[in-house]
């Protein structure tokens, strides 16, 4: 099963790269045969980066403004108009962080510093769109002798569903609170959509600092330590009941699905369910191939955590290796192998498919890199573009050692 399916993702993955050839070509032909670019379509390329990029700035530039338009009017309503009608409907605390704002805010405001060029993403299926704006604290406005630092991300276009389009993310700040030890980033990885306002340079009790980011904090009438998370997740790894047993993470990074379990150590348990480690079904075809490996609700991971790094991991499920620091879906293959035989290799070729076919599919499987697992429990990481493999280096399970061989230029 394991060796049809990283057949199958190769397959699937060479198709993709094959529909982005044309737009990698189109972006990035200029980095070394510019002047062998017919003028036309030179001029083509850079009509269609430049539309791209105003379309999104002019989008950017004109939500700011109305943001700053409703803001020195003291419109409530009309800043909470704004923001994606999702939001609001979904955000019971809105108006009252609003409000807040207000509360403390005198215009009118002189804009410092302003930056329109917003990164994204977009998202484009059969035709539909769906275009996301970001701008990190790149914006600073004074008012009422305060200097406050203004990040915002909206959706310009959505088409999958237009109640998505507008403000999701805004966040204001005082320089003070930006600039201390406590300031927090919030937004898509550590909170739901919504206006935040921070003034405060002191500790919150509601915001907990892991692993070198702050999250949002509920505390909860408990004990617990790593015995008590690892004999339930050894019973059962469906999150779902483990939170029934356990009871609910005291900070959460949905996107990432990791739940954190404060201890009664002061450190926390980091609960990593499987969000994109194994495969998921795919079309090939027109037909969908059921690889039946991918369990959504499964936990693959728990570690423990301080304020600053991974301490140690306490429990993997059986097809879930750490390598690097990072933690991978493990394809079990019976063979044997030594370094000796990739650097023997190297001498012959560097070719990645006759790599596959003299040794084998990779234990692990990621786009540009993949790493075979070694008789000692450390691995070769195999570095490649294309056909063409770049190096081989050993690593463990939290840093590369040292390189056995790389490709002269």
């Amino acid at each position: 099963m394991a060796v049809c399916y990283q057949i199958e993702r190769r397959v699937e993955r060479m198709k993709k790269l094959f529909v982005l050839i044309p737009f990698i070509f189109l972006l990035l032909v200029s980095c070394r045969i510019e002047e062998n670019i017919p003028e036309g379509f030179r001029n083509f390329r850079t009509r269609l980066l430049d539309s791209i990029t105003s379309r999104d700035e002019n989008a950017f530039k004109e939500m700011i403004h109305l943001v700053f338009e409703a803001i020195d009017e003291n419109d409530k309503e009309g800043l909470k108009n704004l923001f994606a009608v999702n939001v609001i409907n979904d955000n019971t605390n809105l108006d009252n962080q609003i409000e807040t704002f207000f509360e403390v805010y005198h215009g009118p405001m002189e804009i410092e510093e302003i930056k329109y060029s917003a990164s994204g993403s977009e998202y484009v299926e059969y035709g539909k769109r769906r275009t996301e704006l970001r701008n990190s604290y790149d914006i600073i406005i004074v008012a009422g002798g305060v200097r406050y630092h203004i990040d915002m991300s909206m959706y310009s276009r959505d088409d999958f569903d237009k109640k998505n389009e507008g403000i999701h993310w805004l966040n204001i700040a005082t320089e003070d609170a930006y600039n201390s030890k406590y300031f927090v980033y919030l937004g898509e990885q550590n909170s739901e959509p919504d206006f935040y306002y921070q003034d405060s340079t002191e500790k919150r009790d509601d915001i907990m600092w892991i692993e070198g980011r702050s999250w949002g904090y509920t505390p909860y009438d408990r004990t617990l330590t790593a015995n008590d998370l690892r004999a339930v997740v050894e019973k059962n790894d469906n999150f779902q009941k483990f939170t029934a047993i356990i009871g609910e993470p005291n900070c959460s990074w949905t996107v990432h699905e990791h739940y954190y379990y404060e201890l009664e150590n002061g450190l926390f348990a980091v609960v990593k369910v499987d969000h994109d480690l194994r495969p998921k079904d795919y079309y090939s075809n027109g037909k969908i191939v059921k690889l039946n490996l991918y369990r959504p609700n499964a936990i693959a991971a728990i570690y423990i955590a301080d304020e600053e790094s991974n301490l140690e991991t306490i429990w993997m499920a059986d097809d879930i290796v750490k390598v690097l620091g990072s933690y991978h879906y493990f394809s079990q293959i019976e063979r044997r192998l030594s370094e000796d035989i990739f650097e023997s290799f190297a001498l012959r070729s560097n070719s990645f498919e006759q790599l596959t076919n003299e040794i084998g599919l990779p234990n692990i499987d990621e786009t540009w890199h993949c790493y075979y697992k070694l008789s000692d429990n450390r691995f070769v990481e195999c570095y490649y573009f294309g056909d063409n493999i770049e190096r081989f280096s050993i690593v463990d399970s939290e840093e590369r050692l040292y390189t056995i061989w790389e490709k002269s230029d």
